[in-house]
């Protein structure tokens, strides 16, 4: 595909108490931008921060108008946060990146190069996991093994939200309303072309991670229960391999007992794991399906992501053909 001569790039970036760093990888962004296109916006999504996040964007923005902020009511997730910059941005290339300096900037003008000869979609790999404990490394490992033998829609492990994303790819994701999002699998799922980029992930420029190992757990449960139903059909698989089990038991038993080599006497031992067992199952796929029908409740009740409590900065000029939802009130 042709790409245009001239084209506009958004980056946006989800922040959290990211106060020490939004200064710096606004100052990289500017200068890398800056050799690729005059049309470019960086938008930071403030996640409902405590630490004066929001505070820093609304200064960067007043000494320059291609700095945006978003500032959401409250904290609402790393998920939540991306899709508002997503409904927001309005470039002809969008760049999702986080504001810690481990997704480097540097890193862009080859992303570009790749869309211009015709990829839609450029996804960042890990070649290393900075910061990353052993108990955090093997509940990742776990993660991507189960999900993508559970899920029809494959993702590559240690692959962060750090993409370029073509026009058509952004209001293809935005076209995908559910409210449960999770776009390492979204973005594989949508097609086009896309290709994949290697990178050293580096230590965070300053502050403290804020994705703990609860959020982390949360996430992939919402990743799971999108994008595969296995849990629905775990009841059938392993009620079977239980029925199975059991039936050759009590033909063994049956044939022992004839044979005389066992009493005809009950077997405390065995009948209480069993329903010691039975019980423990009953409960785990009850657990199951309650996962999946409080993400349908939270489904069918149609709330919104997020909202907007305040905005900075000048947006790039309206894009006629996108349809894009209006968050700021400026022009």
């Amino acid at each position: 595909m042709q790409r245009p001569a001239k084209f506009s790039i958004s980056v946006v970036i989800p922040a959290y108490n990211e106060a020490d760093c939004v200064a710096k990888v606004s100052h990289e962004l500017t200068r890398i931008l800056s050799t690729l296109t005059p049309d470019f916006e960086i938008l930071f999504i403030d996640d409902g921060s405590k630490d004066g996040t929001f505070a820093r964007v609304t200064e960067l923005a007043a000494k320059d108008s291609r700095i945006n902020g978003i500032c959401l009511s409250r904290n609402v997730g790393h998920m939540a946060a991306l899709a508002c910059g997503l409904d927001s941005a309005r470039g002809d290339v969008v760049i999702c990146m986080d504001a810690d300096m481990q997704h480097p900037p540097e890193l862009i003008p080859a992303m570009v190069a790749a869309w211009r000869d015709g990829y839609d979609v450029v996804n960042m790999l890990r070649r290393n996991t900075a910061e990353t404990n052993a108990k955090g490394d093997l509940l990742s490992r776990l993660f991507y093994w189960t999900y993508n033998r559970t899920s029809d829609v494959q993702i590559i492990p240690h692959s962060p939200d750090f993409r370029l994303l073509d026009r058509r790819c952004v209001d293809a994701l935005k076209s995908m309303t559910e409210r449960l999002k999770f776009y390492r699998g979204m973005v594989p799922y949508i097609g086009f072309r896309q290709t994949l980029m290697e990178f050293d992930c580096p230590p965070r420029f300053a502050g403290k991670r804020s994705y703990t190992i609860r959020k982390s757990l949360k996430l992939a449960s919402d990743g799971i229960v999108s994008f595969s139903d296995v849990g629905l059909k775990l009841p059938l698989i392993v009620g079977g391999f239980i029925s199975f089990l059991a039936a050759i038991y009590i033909i063994v038993s049956i044939v022992l007992v004839l044979l005389k080599i066992t009493p005809l006497a009950p077997g405390w031992v065995s009948l209480l794991s069993f329903n010691v067992l039975s019980l423990g199952l009953n409960l785990t796929f009850i657990g199951v399906f309650g996962l999946y029908i409080g993400k349908i409740f939270n489904e069918v009740k149609r709330r919104p992501l997020y909202f907007v409590q305040t905005a900075v900065g000048k947006p790039l000029p309206r894009r006629a053909d996108t349809g894009l939802l209006e968050h700021r009130g400026e022009e």
